[in-house]
């Protein structure tokens, strides 16, 4: 029982969680409930959820560049001076402050390694133009992250800004169907605000356009096989929506580290019916 709802208590990290919510997962009576997890946690359950929540907003503090009020509405909380009452109960500094002092703060508090949330939505995307680098590897790797670094040359060489450029990667193939170790992923320049491409010698296309549903995680990369099953599980046991034939992209918050690419923050979007 209590590794099932700690699980959905993990993977669930924006949705507010109630103990009837965790009652009808479980099948135990809400009293009931209260009690046998006060009792294993030594700490009532509504402490864990928040503090686990803390946590894992410390994580992204002081491991990805989101903005604060990002991070404050991805473990749950909408409120801002809420947000920043609860962290600094928890860590004794803001969420301002913890960040800018992250090197030492990891030092001596290391914050737990992974977010990943269940929380799935369902988005239609029209098709967009790109620029595509195209590369094999095995996307569960460090090595996926290499082409990273043509595009990053690409964008200095002809004076681009980064700001203005959604990164994505394309991933053609499932490894659990394809059974070959190097699958194709390209990487994906895809201009804000529907802006038109300037012409180039590169190789342009369109990407997106469909039915996806959304999730979010950001982990070290030794984490994606574990984490790619929780959400392909996930997926799978939707009633509302299957899983179709098509690429599904990985969409980065920012033009990816290439050398250092643990802990990119990342949306999967799978096609679905």
């Amino acid at each position: 029982m209590l590794n099932s709802i700690l699980a959905y208590i993990n993977n669930h990290p924006e949705e507010t969680i109630s103990l009837e919510k965790l009652s009808a997962i479980s099948g135990y009576s809400p009293h009931y409930l209260h009690r046998k997890l006060g009792e294993e946690l030594n700490e009532p359950i509504g402490s864990y959820i928040i503090r686990q929540r803390i946590q894992t907003a410390a994580y992204l503090l002081a491991m990805t560049s989101l903005k604060i009020s990002e991070i404050k509405a991805l473990v749950g909380y909408s409120n801002d001076s809420a947000f920043a009452r609860v962290f600094k109960a928890h860590k004794g500094i803001s969420p301002k402050a913890f960040r800018n002092r992250q090197k030492e703060v990891l030092q001596s508090d290391q914050p737990q390694d992974n977010y990943l949330s269940l929380c799935h939505e369902t988005v239609k995307i029209a098709e967009q133009e790109a620029y595509i680098f195209p590369h094999l590897c095995h996307y569960l790797s460090k090595e996926s992250y290499a082409v990273w670094e043509k595009v990053e040359w690409f964008l200095n060489e002809n004076k681009l800004h980064k700001n203005d450029f959604d990164y994505y990667a394309i991933l053609h193939d499932c490894p659990n169907v394809n059974n070959s170790e190097l699958l194709r992923y390209d990487a994906a320049l895809v201009p804000k605000n529907g802006q038109k491409l300037p012409l180039s010698k590169l190789f342009q296309t369109t990407v997106l356009g469909g039915t996806f549903i959304r999730y979010k995680f950001c982990c070290p990369v030794a984490s994606y096989a574990a984490t790619a099953t929780l959400v392909n599980n996930h997926l799978f046991s939707l009633e509302d929506a299957e899983h179709s034939a098509g690429v599904s992209y990985f969409k980065f918050n920012t033009l990816p580290d290439y050398q250092n690419p643990d802990n990119q923050f990342i949306e999967w979007y799978l096609p679905v019916n």
